[in-house]
């Protein structure tokens, strides 16, 4: 399906489930700080968060009597949850040593690593513009982060640096494998296969290690609910929506928007101001997004 066979007024849906989708996503930076807070290590939130997203997904899943999936593409959900267990539990980690805006930022850097693996891939090599979308974007995240305050770190900040740059490196493969799965089993199955392969290998890892994983306070169980409903659900499942839609490195640059959406919920609920070089950066960032979507026509239509 070429950009020209859709109606302006329909393409425009994509781009809102992708905006709806990052704002959902945005939230799990501050929700994740909440749980943390009361005491739930990263692999717990992460596991937990999903648990309950799956749990949602499957009852849907088996209300509509959706059609089954593959074999072969259910493997690949699996390898694409193993991506998403090792993205959430390496990002989150990486809050209890850095700030939530550096953390973002850092793991906003999806999109560099997506293009290298098109260098690798020319199949999945984007057009040159992209690149200069992408450098726009970069330069407006910069911008917008440089004003924010550091954090309160746990141990030395070059850590949490790591962690978050681990979680960005991780999500490349996980959207790549959906949008594969995607194209045969359509997005509500594949996410539920995709969620509940990530639950169950963070699971593996926790159980054995003996802890106590079951939340105790109020507090986590809002952090847990919280991003499992906006982050997971909305933010996440938007975000695999849209790759019937749009390509994965272009996904990806979309989520530079991320640091933003993230600084003003903090602006919103903690009164952490914005400044003008913010504001600046801001501008700058959606001007490169805007490249970046632009870049590359959709992929092929999938299924629904």
């Amino acid at each position: 399906m070429s950009p020209k066979s859709i109606s302006p007024k329909l393409w425009q849906v994509p781009i809102l489930v992708l905006l709806v989708g990052l704002c959902g996503v945005a939230s799990a930076a501050l929700l994740a700080r909440y749980g943390l807070a009361a005491g739930v290590s990263p692999e717990a939130l992460s596991a937990w968060r999903l648990t309950v997203a799956s749990l949602a997904l499957i009852a849907t899943v088996a209300a509509f009597r959706l059609p089954k999936i593959a074999k072969a593409d259910i493997w690949r959900a699996a390898v694409a949850g193993v991506f998403l267990a090792l993205h959430f539990s390496t990002w989150i980690a990486s809050l209890e040593y850095v700030s939530v805006a550096r953390s973002t930022l850092l793991v906003a850097t999806s999109p560099l690593w997506a293009g290298l693996l098109g260098l690798v891939l020319p199949s999945l090599r984007p057009r040159p513009i992209f690149w200069l979308g992408l450098a726009f974007a970069a330069g407006g995240t910069i911008l917008f982060t440089s004003q924010s305050s550091a954090a309160v770190h746990r141990g030395p900040p070059w850590v949490g640096d790591l962690l978050a740059l681990a979680g960005a490196i991780a999500i490349v493969p996980y959207l790549l494998l959906s949008q594969t799965v995607q194209r045969k089993a359509g997005t509500l199955v594949t996410v539920t296969w995709i969620y509940a392969a990530a639950a169950a290998v963070l699971w593996f890892y926790l159980l054995p290690m003996g802890q106590a994983v079951v939340p105790r306070s109020t507090n986590a169980w809002i952090s847990i609910l919280g991003m499992a409903i906006f982050a997971q659900l909305i933010g996440h499942s938007s975000l695999n929506y849209a790759l019937r839609h749009f390509s994965a490195a272009q996904v990806a640059t979309a989520t530079l928007l991320e640091p933003v959406f993230a600084a003003i919920l903090a602006w919103l609920f903690l009164g952490e101001g914005l400044n003008w070089i913010q504001v600046g950066g801001g501008f700058v960032l959606l001007a490169g997004v805007g490249l970046g979507l632009r870049g590359e026509p959709p992929p092929e239509a999938v299924a629904p």
